[in-house]
């Protein structure tokens, strides 16, 4: 609580005794000056007493000390047989400007203090709104989180007692896919949120996030011992567009890890996501060997699709598409290692600058 806010709650009686104590004290104060302040200048102290009772406590307390002074003004200095310090021409009229004035500084810091204090409410209300906006978001994306995790071990539970193995493989695939949901929306709920806008996500923290989570959850699964690196520049980005980023990045870096490095090998995986341009690029690159399970050759007739032909490339395309952008995939530098890259533009579709 400021000075001024605990002055002007006062009793109504406690401020305007205080006033006049203030404008006694102002006028004390002049004649304790006298001989270092003009003799002709009779305002000055009486204009202070009124700017600080203004300042303190309210716009009545201004006006008060400034009648009380105008008073005291015009009994001790222009009252008939006090000799008036000012040419006589000019006493009513400097008496009535003094009045005017004082009048306006009391309204205008009235007005000062409105201001200010329906700015600091409007503040507060902001913050509010934010925070109670903030925490809806983690406690929807909590629930999503928890929801899909349910799901998984549904789907999971149904494959193992599915009659072919055709099934159980394609319920396996969609618990994949759902754990993986439920992993992007843990991070997003975590601590991938912008700094400026609880409905933003920063893309560093979010990328390089979802990066270590993956080469944590599959170093736990006993693969190869494989690096795994991630840079990411920080830009926002919305929550719809960070979980299709987030859900292509978890199908490359999964493929990577699962089909690059085969016979034990060792290896790197690196993550980036940058800004070129008008376009936002997501690249995930290995030195390894290995391509994805849909471009390996068929079992049966050892023949080899096309890259980039399978399901998982599809859905792919399709999370690109859905972000008004393109995905490819194909050898790394210098010919070795595979390279994916999702291509899609700063700004998003329909929004404005």
């Amino acid at each position: 609580m400021t000075l001024t806010s605990g002055t002007r709650s006062l009793p109504v009686w406690a401020r305007y005794l205080l006033t006049l104590l203030i404008v006694a004290a102002a006028f004390g104060l002049r004649a304790g000056l006298q001989g270092g302040l003009p003799d002709h200048n009779i305002f000055l102290m009486p204009i202070l007493a009124v700017l600080v009772t203004a300042t303190l406590f309210d716009r009545n307390s201004g006006l008060l000390a400034a009648f009380f002074a105008a008073a005291a003004i015009l009994w001790f200095h222009l009252a008939p047989g006090q000799g008036a310090l000012l040419p006589e021409r000019q006493d009513a009229a400097a008496w009535a400007l003094f009045l005017l004035i004082a009048g306006c500084i009391s309204m205008l810091i009235d007005g000062f203090h409105t201001t200010l204090r329906r700015l600091r409410a409007a503040h507060e209300d902001l913050a509010r709104t934010d925070s109670q906006r903030q925490l809806l978001l983690q406690e929807f994306r909590h629930r999503t989180r928890n929801d899909l995790q349910s799901l998984v071990a549904l789907l999971l539970l149904r494959a193992r007692a599915a009659p072919s193995p055709a099934a159980q493989d394609g319920l396996r695939e969609a618990a994949e896919h759902a754990r993986a949901l439920a992993r992007v929306h843990t991070l997003l709920a975590q601590g991938a949120i912008h700094e400026n806008d609880p409905t933003l996500v920063d893309t560093r923290g979010f990328v390089e996030g979802l990066s270590i989570q993956l080469g944590e959850t599959h170093a736990t699964e006993g693969l190869r011992p494989v690096a795994l690196n991630a840079t990411a520049e920080a830009h926002p980005l919305n929550s719809e567009r960070a979980i299709l980023v987030g859900l292509v990045l978890n199908e490359c870096v999964t493929n990577a890890l699962k089909y690059a490095f085969p016979d034990d090998r060792a290896g790197k995986v690196q993550v980036r996501f940058s800004r070129s341009g008008e376009d936002f690029h997501l690249t995930v690159e290995d030195d390894g060997t290995g391509t994805p399970a849909e471009d390996q050759p068929e079992a049966s007739s050892g023949r080899s699709r096309p890259l980039g032909t399978g399901l998982g490339t599809r859905l792919l395309r399709g999370m690109a598409a859905q972000l008004r952008g393109s995905f490819s995939r194909g050898p790394g530098a210098g010919g070795s290692g595979t390279r994916a890259e999702l291509t899609f533009p700063v700004q998003a579709p329909g929004s404005h600058h």
